[in-house]
């Protein structure tokens, strides 16, 4: 196996670009001259779709790694006129006026759904240079995204749009909606068509699963473990124990998931708070909270969660800090 496409999204600064280039692993800054906060003659997403073909153009004879972090879908709401056919007049809209430093747009449904396709097309392009170059079959291709569906901000209405379909929560949360993505993974030839699996998997798993594709070395004592017996249908694959997540924002979270079951601890900047429990088997949607009726399962939890974490200067949580 001698190559890789990795794509991921999304990360946006529309008055900024950012873009891999060249033989090694340099990360340069691109300033995107008349463009400001309302927009402006360049469209980070297009000249990252042109970078990235170009890329692998250049660099079709020989191994290559292309991570690249898309800009959309997110707010604020910017997508070039032309993308818009097909989505204007399609839903009832309210025009959003803009704030928070979020820009006003006239139809703001039509403009997130065409964000959304105008993605689509740039993943194709990607497919269609690989299948054009013959190295499809030679190339595994992977695609997920940082986080959930946005909450309702900028004018996006994830809402009408179902976009986190029956799980609670959105960007920002630790609750499903916010930290579960589906990964697309994509090798000709090698990657059964069709077929799904329920594998529980974090991003702490790519890079050991990249590592036993290239047959590299993967760095002992860390917490992935390979994805390639779920992505290649075949072999055992390696469950996690238990996935532990924190975030400082949005008031301070904690999660742990194990197994079927989820716990959360929420505004943790204000103090200690009540553990939540939830058994993602029958509650996938976490709308029921049985911490009570499994205190077993809840002191496990917790004392998972004071074993995993390691205090952090760069992101405090006052509550936990405190200990």
């Amino acid at each position: 196996m001698r190559r890789r496409v990795a794509c991921q999204g999304p990360q946006p600064y529309h008055g900024l670009g950012y873009v891999a280039t060249g033989e090694s692993s340099c990360l340069e800054r691109e300033i995107l001259k008349g463009n400001d906060i309302k927009g402006g003659p360049h469209y980070s997403h297009q000249l990252l779709e042109a970078e990235s073909l170009k890329f692998i153009r250049a660099n079709k004879d020989r191994r290559f790694c292309l991570y690249l972090p898309y800009t959309i879908p997110h707010v604020a709401l910017q997508v070039p006129e032309e993308e818009m056919k097909g989505y204007r007049g399609l839903w009832p809209e309210t025009p959003y006026v803009g704030n928070k430093g979020y820009q006003p747009h006239p139809t703001p449904r039509a403009a997130y759904a065409a964000m959304i396709t105008r993605l689509d097309k740039s993943v194709g392009k990607i497919l269609d240079l690989l299948a054009e170059l013959e190295i499809d079959d030679d190339t595994i291709v992977m695609f997920t995204s940082d986080n959930g569906a946005t909450h309702q901000a900028g004018g996006a209405d994830t809402e009408f749009f179902n976009s986190t379909g029956p799980l609670r929560g959105f960007k920002g949360s630790l609750f499903e909606g916010g930290v579960r993505v589906p990964l697309i993974v994509y090798w000709k030839g090698h990657v059964p068509a069709g077929r799904t699996s329920s594998h529980v998997a974090a991003f702490q798993d790519i890079m050991p699963t990249l590592g036993e594709l290239c047959g590299l070395d993967v760095p002992k004592g860390i917490d992935g473990v390979s994805l390639l017996p779920t992505v290649l249908g075949r072999g055992t694959q390696r469950t996690h124990p238990y996935l532990y997540f924190e975030f400082q924002g949005y008031g301070g979270q904690q999660a742990v998931r194990m197994g079927d079951w989820k716990a959360i601890r929420q505004n943790l900047q204000k103090g200690m708070s009540k553990l939540q429990l939830f058994n993602l088997a029958v509650d996938v949607g976490e709308t029921s909270d049985v911490a009570a009726q499994h205190p077993d399962v809840v002191e496990r939890i917790e004392r998972i969660m004071a074993e995993s974490r390691v205090p952090s200067a760069e992101f405090p949580i006052k509550a936990l800090d405190k200990k």
